[in-house]
Parts: C-alpha cells; sequence; structure tokens
C-alpha cells in the first residue's frame, strides 16, 4: 500500500513538473500574437514609417534589423479584433503607414487611423496602438515628405468604398503643362489599357518615358489617383519621336485596379488624354 501511494506521489510530482515546464515555456515563448505581420521579413527589408498629418505624406524607415524586430514585436503583441463595421467615416489624423519586405520577396502595406489597422487587402482591425510615440521612440532615417497622399500606403483603400471615390484625403493636382508643338490624342480607353497616339511637331527631337499618373475629375476638381497596394514600378527607357513623327502608345492601367465609374485623366510627360469610364 505505502508503495503504491509512493508510486501516486511520484507521478503527481512528475505531472505537477511537466505543468510548471509548460507553463513556464508558454510565459517564455507563447505571448499572444495578432499574426498581422508575421511574414514580414526584418533581415533583408527596412522597416518605412509613414505620417500624413492632412497636407503631406513624411516617409523614414528604419534600418537596423534588431530595432525592426523590436518594433514588429511590440505590433504582433496588440490584440487584433476584426472591424466589420469600419467605413471611410471612421478617418481621422493623423494617419500611419508601414511598409516592409516579406518573406515571399514582396511587400507588406499598412495604414493605422484612430485606432484601426487596415491592411492591404481591405481588412480592418480594432488595434489599440500609440504610432505617435512609436515615430518619437525609435531612431527612423532618410525622412523625406511628399505632397500627394498617394504615397501613403494602402491609400487606395482610404479613398475608395463601394460608393465610389472620397475626395476628402484625395490631393488635387493641376492642370498639365504640355511642350509645345507636342500633343496626344487618345485612341482607345479600355478596363486595362489606355492607346494614345502622341505626335512630335516642335521643330525638334522630343523623348518621353514609360512612367504616367492617372487622375479623376471630382465635381469640377482633377484629384490623383492612388494605386492600389503593391509593388509597383516603371521601366527606365526613353522612347524618341523624331521632329515630324507620330508614335502610338499603351499604358496597362494594372496598377490602378478596377476604377469606379467617372471621368479619368492619363498624364504622361505634361501630355494627357480623358475619357468617361463606366
Amino acid at each position: 500500500m505505502s508503495s503504491r501511494v509512493n508510486s501516486v506521489n511520484h507521478c503527481k510530482r512528475i505531472l505537477s513538473f511537466i505543468l510548471c515546464t509548460v507553463l513556464m515555456l508558454c510565459t517564455a515563448c507563447g505571448k499572444a500574437s495578432n499574426g498581422l505581420m508575421q511574414n514580414a521579413s526584418p533581415s533583408t527589408s527596412a522597416l518605412g514609417f509613414y505620417v500624413y498629418d492632412g497636407e503631406k505624406v513624411s516617409q523614414s524607415f528604419a534600418f537596423d534589423s534588431h530595432i525592426t524586430r523590436n518594433i514588429l514585436d511590440k505590433l504582433d503583441a496588440v490584440r487584433a479584433v476584426e472591424a466589420k463595421d469600419w467605413s471611410l467615416a471612421d478617418i481621422t489624423l493623423p494617419i500611419y503607414g508601414l511598409e516592409i519586405g516579406a518573406k515571399d520577396g514582396w511587400s507588406i502595406f499598412v495604414a493605422w487611423s484612430n485606432g484601426t489597422w487596415i491592411t492591404q487587402t481591405g481588412a480592418a482591425y480594432r488595434f489599440d496602438f500609440d504610432f505617435a510615440k512609436l515615430e518619437q521612440d525609435y531612431p527612423w532615417s532618410d525622412k523625406r515628405e511628399f505632397s500627394f497622399f498617394s504615397v501613403l500606403p494602402c491609400a487606395r483603400l482610404l479613398a475608395q468604398d463601394e460608393s465610389g471615390w472620397s475626395s476628402a484625403l484625395l490631393t488635387p493636382v493641376s492642370e498639365p503643362n504640355p511642350p509645345d508643338g507636342v500633343s496626344m490624342t487618345l485612341v482607345s480607353w479600355d478596363k486595362d489599357e489606355v492607346t494614345v497616339t502622341i505626335a512630335n511637331d516642335s521643330g525638334a527631337e522630343w523623348s518621353y518615358g514609360e512612367h504616367y499618373v492617372l487622375q479623376v475629375l471630382l465635381s469640377g476638381v482633377w484629384y490623383d489617383v492612388p494605386a492600389v497596394p503593391g509593388n509597383w514600378a516603371f521601366n527606365d527607357i526613353a522612347y524618341i519621336i523624331l521632329d515630324g513623327g507620330r508614335q502610338d502608345k499603351t499604358y496597362h492601367l494594372g496598377m490602378y485596379g478596377d476604377l469606379p465609374a467617372g471621368t479619368y485623366r492619363l498624364v504622361s510627360s505634361e501630355l494627357s488624354v480623358s475619357a468617361a469610364v463606366s
């Protein structure tokens, strides 16, 4: 009988030891994780930090992987609850943004406003975090400022919803200033591409590149259209048109995704064409 009691007590001690070990491991390693930045790769990418104050977007970076890892750990520990009722009406200033390379080689884009975290897929989460303190507590580098709201990560998701565009955050733009003797005329405007003809009657050869922007007309004002979140870039190439020459050019609109119905303008090298898109 004594042997059985000793055996039972021994088993209890073993179970108690295992339980304590598990609890210790959970305390040390099993921190709550929201998983929102789990695919970030701080060892291979800088962390971009953005702030929009209603007039300009500031951009700065954390290049040290240890600092970036620390920031990600702080963000990862915040409780995130899906905000299914979130809308553009909930946005307040300032708006913060984050960008970092992911393990798959692409990038993760995030926006935050008024206690809500917005992912690049459009999902929204209640996320109680002090981004102003985050800006103050870490050594951000290479600060730049931009006048266009569209450079903020997830800007597109903050300016368009099911009802169409919201001009509250979009940046108004000035009229293009085309060069003398050079013109652009519209050939076709389809859902995914715009084809134009560029004519050079300037008296000299003229060159242009791949870069273009898209603008939308709202209540008589043209606004800059943000691209959908992604790693977008233009080929650095120059096309030359001799004096008296004509050249067709097709611009692909994939970076702008599905556009709400409206009047749009494509601008490249101060030349432009516009069309009503349904």
